[in-house]
């Protein structure tokens, strides 16, 4: 079994060092600014220090796959200097405390750093203790349940599935926001597509804490018809609060009444939170996101502080293909006013992208902006299931990811990005 660790230094003096660039985070936000901000010209490696304590970069949006049996778990995992631009400083003891008034950051080993320009991108981390008895049953082995939010779990997952003979499987999904948050039902459609074609009899349920299937009203029609073409019993304002033996306990969110459900197989999303370091540093929002206007992508207060993906407070939902959209930009005002002394171009609109499996060979493809504004690419295959969108993203996506993203040269929705300063 692949682990991921931190790796922890303890240091016995405290030195201060200074970088021009600090980036907060070596997940799919923290690496695509970096490798943008080399490609593109902007800086050279030297000039750039990432903070990350994971030994291995993960591919999370392949966890779905992995779990619907579609996609090997290895081919998730990469380790972290292999993706990492080439002599980029890195990093590894946790941030625990940025001091923006000093332009300086303190790490768990006691060292002190300073910078000129910082991004945090430190994602959103899963938190499945706030859901009782979830990681004991997580853990065990011989427990039908199991998680697409970390890579053990997703295997898990699907071996479940393959191992499924029928009964009750229950789905839940936390309250927003949480990366990806089309993955807690694409998961659903895989699983009774899997079964269905096993020819195995199951009764579905997928319980949401929030009241809307969806919430942009075209998709929604879309999947609301989904679930009733594949039978699939929908339970709305339902929260996940304790997993017992075969039982889970969900929260009526308006009467907080508790209901007891039964299982043979459960999968659950757990709530997802900021890092804590961000509100204690006086960066956050109410919320605790980094609180960044939403479309300089700029610090509301510090001006040389951004944001951008899963841990800021930008109002989209919270995934790769938003983070593909919000890197030019935020690369682009980070040198327009460190470098030029200009101010920042409000030019994101909320781009996102949420491509949603709905069997085992077709997906809806989801696209729209701030306020659930449409902003689709291919609008001719995105009002309906498409087979050509399942290949898009179980095939291509991953290989532009791993073979593109990392080097600064992939634009999401734009496309290559092979001239510098594209």
């Amino acid at each position: 079994m692949i682990k991921l660790h931190y790796l922890r230094v303890y240091a016995f003096s405290i030195r201060q060092v200074h970088s021009q660039i600090a980036i907060l985070g070596g997940g799919t936000a923290g690496l695509n600014v970096a490798a943008q901000l080399i490609a593109d010209g902007h800086a050279i490696p030297q000039q750039i220090r990432i903070f990350e304590p994971m030994k291995m970069h993960t591919y999370q949006p392949g966890w779905t796959m992995v779990g619907g049996g579609l996609y090997d778990i290895n081919k998730t995992l990469q380790p972290m200097e292999k993706v990492l631009p080439k002599n980029v400083i890195v990093s590894d003891s946790p941030v625990t405390k940025i001091n923006p008034e000093e332009n300086q950051i303190q790490t768990f080993d006691g060292q002190k750093y300073t910078y000129d320009q910082l991004v945090v991108a430190t994602g959103i981390r899963t938190d499945f203790d706030q859901i009782k008895g979830a990681r004991k049953y997580l853990e065990d082995p011989n427990s039908p349940v199991a998680s697409i939010y970390h890579y053990k779990y997703a295997s898990k997952m699907n071996r479940l599935v393959d191992e499924f003979e029928g009964g009750k499987l229950v789905f839940s999904e936390p309250q927003m926001p949480i990366k990806c948050g089309g993955a807690p039902q694409k998961i659903v459609y895989l699983s009774q597509d899997r079964l269905r074609k096993r020819g195995i009899k199951f009764d579905i349920h997928f319980y949401k804490t929030v009241a809307l299937i969806f919430g942009v009203p075209k998709y929604a029609e879309i999947l609301t018809d989904v679930c009733q073409r594949k039978q699939i019993n929908c339970h709305f304002k339902q929260k996940l609060v304790e997993v017992q033996d075969h039982i889970a306990i969900f929260e009526d969110q308006d009467t907080k009444e508790l209901k007891s459900v039964t299982f043979d197989l459960l999968h659950l999303v757990p709530p997802q939170v900021p890092a804590k370091f961000i509100a204690a540093s006086g960066l956050g929002d109410a919320a605790g996101f980094c609180n960044v206007h939403p479309n300089t992508l700029q610090h509301i207060k510090y001006k040389n502080i951004w944001s951008l993906g899963d841990c800021s407070s930008l109002p989209t939902s919270k995934t790769a293909a938003a983070v593909m959209a919000q890197t030019p930009i935020l690369v682009k005002n980070l040198i327009r006013t460190w470098k030029k002394g200009l101010e920042p171009i409000p030019s994101y609109q909320g781009y996102t992208s949420c491509p949603i499996f709905t069997s085992q060979s077709t997906l809806l493809l989801a696209e729209f902006k701030y306020n659930s504004e449409l902003d689709e690419t291919f609008p001719i295959f995105q009002s309906n299931e498409s087979r050509l969108m399942f290949y898009l993203k179980k095939d291509f996506f991953p290989f532009a990811y791993w073979q593109f993203m990392v080097k600064g040269l992939w634009g999401g929705r734009d496309g290559f990005r092979f001239f510098k300063g594209a």
